[in-house]
């Protein structure tokens, strides 16, 4: 199971691009970083919901159940939160990309 420490650890390793990323500009970094991260945060939110309903499907105590829906209520609205604006980020993103490959091939 991932942690979030550990998910931003992962993320910040992979912000600095690698060298061939160096005609991009310094925007299309900053976005791509932030989808990175959106998707990172996702995948850890999809993580705990998997494992919060596989344990209420388990869960006997009643107490407990209601804890675990509580739980994934809020595990819900941080999913919904998180992932608007994110098509639209990625579809900036590979506008930006694109321009950046085209002013490439016409050098």
């Amino acid at each position: 199971m991932r942690t979030v420490e550990a998910t931003h650890d992962e993320f910040a390793d992979t912000a600095g691009f690698p060298s061939r990323a160096g005609a991009a500009s310094p925007e299309l970094r900053r976005s791509l970083a932030e989808i990175k991260g959106q998707a990172q945060f996702l995948l850890y939110l999809a993580d705990q919901i998997d494992e919060s309903l596989a344990q209420l499907v388990q869960e006997a105590d009643a107490c407990h159940g209601a804890f675990l829906c509580k739980v994934l209520a809020m595990y819900s609205g941080q999913l919904e939160s998180k992932h608007q604006g994110l098509g639209e980020k990625i579809a900036e993103a590979c506008q930006e990309v694109y321009v950046t490959v085209r002013e490439r091939e016409m050098t």
